[in-house]
């Protein structure tokens, strides 16, 4: 495989993580715990970007409040295009997290912290560096819960299947 189709394939499976991701939290109340990886909080904020290699508007930003819960999304869901980009509040373990996630190459930004009030300045940096470690160890174990079922084929079309049903109920509503 060469360069182009690895970016490729990257910028795919970072897209298909964060739709499924989305799936999951919607049909549970924002509460998903992969297999694995133990319950946590999801929810995906404003603003969020979809897109698509084809059709009439490839790229589709969103914002407000709910974004994803728009007619606009909804209709881009159906017509098959991914999360590319969104804006995540994660609450695990009584604390959260909030970032931007570009799935289209799996990098996090703006990572907000929950420090612990009445931290002394010396012991600030080693608790930062720290809750930054055990997020990014979380935020892996999420992914590789879903690489797990994404690269078994029965279960993936298990999943694919669940998805797909939830994304057509969006015509009858």
């Amino acid at each position: 495989m060469g360069l182009v189709e690895t970016i490729e394939a990257a910028e795919f499976i970072g897209q298909e993580f964060a739709t499924w991701l989305y799936w999951l939290s919607e049909t549970h109340q924002g509460k998903i715990a992969p297999d694995g990886v133990g319950e946590f909080e999801l929810f995906f904020e404003s603003p969020v970007q979809l897109v698509h290699d084809y059709g009439d508007a490839t790229v589709v930003a969103l914002r407000g409040g709910t974004p994803l819960e728009s007619p606009e999304a909804r209709q881009s869901l159906r017509e098959n295009k991914k999360i590319a980009r969104a804006h995540l509040r994660v609450n695990r373990n009584n604390q959260t997290f909030t970032f931007t996630f570009n799935a289209s190459n799996f990098s996090l930004a703006g990572l907000t912290l929950p420090i612990p009030p009445n931290v002394s300045p010396a012991d600030y940096l080693y608790i930062r560096l720290e809750m930054i470690e055990e997020f990014e160890a979380f935020w892996e174990s999420v992914f590789r819960a879903f690489l797990k079922i994404r690269l078994d084929a029965k279960l993936w079309e298990g999943e694919r299947r669940k998805l797909a049903a939830w994304i057509k109920s969006f015509e009858l509503a």
